[in-house]
């Protein structure tokens, strides 16, 4: 007796899509991207995909709130062990888990880039976005620079810039470069790290 295949429950389904949209966008950018092509390759109809997750710019808000919830969460877990870890070895990981998922840095980059149009549906969420990550990287930095924000918004651009360009080349480097940036930063503990960053022109 053939068995009967179970239905997936309407959040299911759009977390599928949503998590679908978003390795497509990632490959061929948010302008590129349609609800008909993620319809075909999730095997549903246009009305169908549109039933679940709405316009395709409300998909994007989707997305982009998916990746968000969950790098900050991330951030968040490895600010609060700032007690049992240094700040730089909290950077690393960050870092590290960038470089470790290519297609979600890619899909972040890409958006990005497209989103400098005042007119792109997520132009107010990158604009504000190193603000928010400054603010969420503020207390692990507050040990070592009087302005652990302006501080955390230099590491963080140094991150974007430096991933868009191993995005491009993937022969970099890109974990030689970071280190030897974050070492005149946030040097490693015994290296120099006791005493706060101030002289670093922030």
């Amino acid at each position: 007796m053939a068995q009967r295949r179970m239905r997936m429950t309407a959040e299911d389904r759009k977390e599928q899509l949503i998590e679908l949209a978003s390795q497509m966008i990632a490959k061929q950018g948010f302008t590129g991207f349609s609800i008909s092509a993620l319809a075909a390759a999730a095997g549903l109809t246009r009305a169908g995909v549109s039933h679940h997750v709405g316009s395709k710019e409300e998909l994007l808000v989707e997305v982009i709130r998916l990746k968000e919830r969950q790098s900050s969460q991330v951030t968040r877990d490895a600010v609060q062990r700032a007690g049992q870890m240094n700040p730089r070895e909290i950077l690393d990981i960050l870092f590290r888990r960038n470089i470790e998922r290519p297609e979600i840095t890619h899909l972040f980059t890409t958006l990005a880039v497209e989103s400098i149009r005042p007119d792109h549906p997520a132009h107010e969420y990158f604009a504000d976005r190193i603000t928010r990550g400054a603010r969420q990287l503020r207390p692990l930095l507050e040990s070592v620079s009087d302005h652990p924000e302006r501080m955390a918004i230099e590491i963080l651009s140094f991150m974007d810039g430096l991933q868009l360009n191993w995005l491009r080349d993937r022969s970099i480097d890109v974990w030689a470069h970071w280190s030897a940036f974050a070492d005149r930063y946030v040097p490693k503990s015994g290296d120099g790290a006791s005493t706060p960053a101030a002289e670093h022109n922030l």
